[in-house]
């Protein structure tokens, strides 16, 4: 894996956790500038939990896009409501 994407990765990875939601089934990869993930995410139980998941991987999507090093977002990722 080239250094610029083990960079973006922590970038990414840096994003996502600013956000309260349980992402220990989540896997993203970044491979030729483009962020790759898959997995199932779920609303943590904390006052600050984000209310609408859909929306927040919608955002982290434009927010990954915005990066200069970053062409492209490939997302399969499950929202779990239980």
């Amino acid at each position: 894996m080239p250094l610029e994407d083990k960079a973006a990765r922590l970038r990414v990875m840096r994003e996502i956790s600013k956000y309260d939601m349980d992402t220990t089934l989540l896997n993203v990869k970044v491979i030729n500038h483009v962020v790759y993930m898959d997995g199932r995410i779920s609303p943590m139980r904390t006052p600050n939990a984000p209310d609408n998941l859909a929306k927040v991987l919608e955002k982290l999507e434009e927010t990954f896009l915005m990066m200069s090093d970053i062409n492209d977002v490939v997302m399969d990722v499950a929202i779990d409501t239980s």
